[in-house]
C-alpha cells in the first residue's frame, strides 16, 4: 500500500508541477528564439512542444502558466520633450 501511495504522489507531482513548468519553459525558449529570428523553425518547434506538454498539466499552476496573451505589449517610457525655451 505504501508504494502505491508514493507512486500516486509522484504521478500527481508530474501532472501538477513538472508538466506545466516544462511547457512554460519551452514557451519562454520559443520567445527568446523569436526575438532573434521571427521565421526561425526552432521557435515554431519549441512552441509546438510547449503546447503538447501543457496538455498534460492540471491544476491551478497549469491554468496560470497556460494563459498566453493575445498580443505582446511592450511598455516604453515616453521620450522627454526637447526644451524649447533655450535660447
Amino acid at each position: 500500500m505504501r508504494t502505491t501511495t508514493k507512486r500516486r504522489a509522484g504521478q500527481l507531482a508530474l501532472v501538477t508541477v513538472a508538466a506545466p513548468v516544462a511547457g512554460w519553459a519551452l514557451e519562454q525558449a520559443a520567445r527568446r528564439a523569436e526575438a532573434g529570428d521571427k521565421t526561425s523553425s526552432t521557435s515554431r518547434r519549441l512552441r509546438q512542444g510547449g503546447d503538447f506538454v501543457q496538455r498534460f498539466g492540471r491544476g491551478p499552476l497549469a491554468d496560470r502558466l497556460r494563459q498566453r496573451p493575445a498580443t505582446t505589449v511592450t511598455w516604453r517610457q515616453p521620450s522627454p520633450q526637447p526644451d524649447q525655451h533655450r535660447g
